[in-house]
C-alpha cells in the first residue's frame, strides 16, 4: 500500500503541473491514471469485504467516470453529466456516512457547511448561466449534506476527504463560472484527489 500511495502522490503531482501549464495531452493520460489508483487504494485496502467500503468504492468509481467526462472543457452536455457522476458519487459517500453512524445524530458541526454552502452559492449565482442555476443548486444541496453528516462519522478522515472535496468543488465553480486561470488547479487538483485517498483508506479494513 506504501508503494501504492507513493505512486499515486507522483501522478497527482504530476497531473497538477499538467493543469497548470496547460498540457490537455497529458492531463488526458494523468487524470484517469490518478483516478484508477484511488480505486485501487479502496480495492486493496479491502473495501470489498464490508458494507461501508463497498458503498464508498461505489462513490469512488462514480467519481472516476466523472473525471472522464470532465476532460473535456468545450463540452457542455459532458460537463452536465459529469456533475451527474460527481452528485452520485457524493450520495453514495453520504449512504456510506449513515451505515457507519446510523444511530449518530447531527452533530452542531454540521451547521458550518451549511453556512458556507449556502454562502458560496448566493455568491456564485450571479455568474450562473441560466440553464445552469438548478443543477448547481441542487448538486450544492447534496454536497452540503454529505460533508453535514460526515461530522457523525465514526472514522476522524472522513470529515477531512468530505470538507477537502467540498473547497476543491468551490474552486472548481470558481474555474468554469467566475474566473478562468490555470492557478485554480493548484488548489482543485491536490485537494480533490488528496480527499479521494482519504475516502479510499476510510474503505479500508
Amino acid at each position: 500500500m506504501t508503494y501504492l500511495l507513493g505512486l499515486y502522490a507522483l501522478i497527482v503531482s504530476g497531473l497538477t503541473a499538467a493543469e497548470f501549464k496547460g498540457r490537455r495531452g497529458l492531463q488526458a493520460w494523468l487524470k484517469p491514471l490518478a483516478a484508477f489508483l484511488f480505486i485501487l487504494i479502496a480495492v486493496f485496502g479491502g473495501a470489498l469485504y464490508w458494507n461501508y467500503g463497498r458503498i464508498v468504492l461505489a462513490g469512488l468509481i462514480a467519481c472516476a467516470i466523472g473525471d472522464v467526462l470532465l476532460l473535456s472543457r468545450e463540452s457542455p452536455v459532458k460537463f452536465k453529466l459529469g456533475m451527474g457522476a460527481f452528485a452520485l458519487g457524493h450520495i453514495l459517500y453520504l449512504i456510506g456516512f449513515f451505515k457507519i453512524a446510523e444511530h449518530a445524530g447531527i452533530s452542531p458541526l454540521a451547521i458550518l457547511p451549511v453556512l458556507a454552502g449556502g454562502l458560496y452559492f448566493y455568491w456564485v449565482r450571479p455568474k450562473l448561466p441560466k440553464d445552469m442555476i438548478i443543477p448547481v443548486a441542487v448538486y450544492s444541496l447534496i454536497i452540503i449534506a454529505m460533508v453535514a453528516k460526515s461530522f457523525s462519522a465514526t472514522i476522524l478522515i472522513v470529515p477531512v476527504a468530505a470538507i477537502l472535496f467540498a473547497v476543491s468543488d468551490m474552486f472548481v465553480a470558481k474555474d468554469r463560472f467566475v474566473d478562468d486561470k490555470p492557478s485554480n488547479a493548484l488548489a482543485i487538483t491536490p485537494l480533490y484527489f488528496g480527499a479521494q485517498a482519504l475516502f479510499a483508506l476510510s474503505a479500508a479494513i
